[in-house]
């Protein structure tokens, strides 16, 4: 089937959802167009085939191969739990990629007959309440890597009233409003959020998180080269498994502290295959991708050497709470930063505070 084929409902036609993909298609056809957006391997695919059971379909399966398996397994229950109906909110985090997020949400929700609503990519706060209201009777919504929803207080004050109260009355009040929406509406919709990051220090935020249930999906290093081994036993296309099994240990072996994923098994068997067709060598190309993963962006350092300062001069305010002069002189101490430097970090963290 054609990618274009799997978006049932496209809704950028009208200018109240302008910049938004809500897509209504079974969920095996989802998973499988993330999984190839990705570059992911698919981990229920060995030798590229779809014909093995996911382990947590399988109802012969009794126990998970590997940890990270665990972990993906009890997501999978929580999940069913909204379903089910038995909970109304599941939110699903986790700062690494590739570790099966989507896919198990999208699986499992195939396996319980439910078609979602997913919303994954930029959403006006009108467009959102229109959503809202047009799934508002007992649809699932599954909000897939839409982080900066979550930053808008906008969204976040449509998600709080979508997700508390009884009934659950979502309102939006604005001049804009089209006349065929009201401007309230009682909900029983489901919600399932999946983001590589929460953000902190945003009270409305944590409002909206502490309506929903919260699961975490995380794995050391160690953990992703197990699943990578247990999902490549059977081989890949034309790769034995001791073919996989030496990309593996190659990849384990070079990793340093970059941070691995799933998504790199797929590309670097494929990188395999290919160099033995040209009869050249694989190590290389491997290498050069383990090179790029963990490695930060000039802004991101920045960003991050800020949020440093803000918090050694956070811990300086306690310890001088009286004395700015002495606040200096410890900041500067465990900075080594100029007295100009301190008095901008000093700012920023008043404006901060809305002093």
């Amino acid at each position: 089937m054609a990618i274009a084929d799997y978006f049932a409902e496209i809704l950028a036609e009208n200018d109240v959802y302008s910049h938004i993909a809500v897509y209504r298609t079974p969920a095996r056809e989802l998973t499988r167009h993330n999984q190839l957006r990705n570059g992911e391997f698919e981990m229920n695919m060995p030798n590229d085939n779809n014909d093995q059971i996911p382990f947590f379909q399988n109802p012969t399966f009794e126990k998970p191969i590997t940890a990270l398996e665990e972990r993906q397994q009890l997501l999978a229950h929580h999940v069913r739990l909204v379903a089910r109906k038995h909970n109304h909110a599941l939110f699903v985090f986790g700062a690494q990629g590739g570790l099966g997020k989507s896919r198990t949400i999208l699986q499992i929700l195939d396996q319980e007959n439910i078609e979602p609503v997913l919303i994954n990519s930029h959403v006006t706060p009108l467009a959102f309440y229109s959503i809202l209201f047009r799934y508002r009777s007992e649809e699932v919504i599954f909000m897939d890597d839409v982080d900066s929803a979550f930053s808008s207080m906008a969204h976040l004050g449509l998600l709080r009233s979508a997700l508390w109260g009884s009934p659950r009355v979502v309102t939006y009040g604005s001049s804009q409003l089209p006349s065929d929406l009201p401007s309230s509406f009682e909900t029983t919709a489901r919600f399932i959020f999946a983001a590589n990051v929460i953000p902190k220090k945003n009270d409305a935020f944590k409002a909206v998180l502490s309506r929903c249930d919260i699961f975490e999906l995380s794995a050391t290093n160690e953990e992703v080269v197990d699943l990578m081994r247990s999902v490549s036993k059977k081989g890949f296309q034309h790769l034995t498994p001791e073919d996989c099994g030496m990309v593996i240990d190659y990849i384990a072996e070079n990793a340093d502290d970059r941070q691995l994923s799933m998504r790199l098994l797929g590309p670097s068997l494929r990188k395999l295959l290919y160099a033995r067709g040209e009869g050249i060598d694989w190590k290389p190309m491997i290498k050069s991708q383990l090179q790029t993963l963990g490695r930060k962006n000039e802004s991101t350092k920045r960003l991050d050497s800020k949020t440093k300062d803000l918090r050694i001069l956070q811990n300086a305010i306690q310890k001088h709470p009286g004395s700015v002069q002495e606040q200096e002189k410890a900041w500067r101490q465990a900075t080594s930063k100029s007295r100009a430097s301190f008095y901008r970090c000093l700012q920023r963290l008043r404006a901060e505070q809305g002093e």
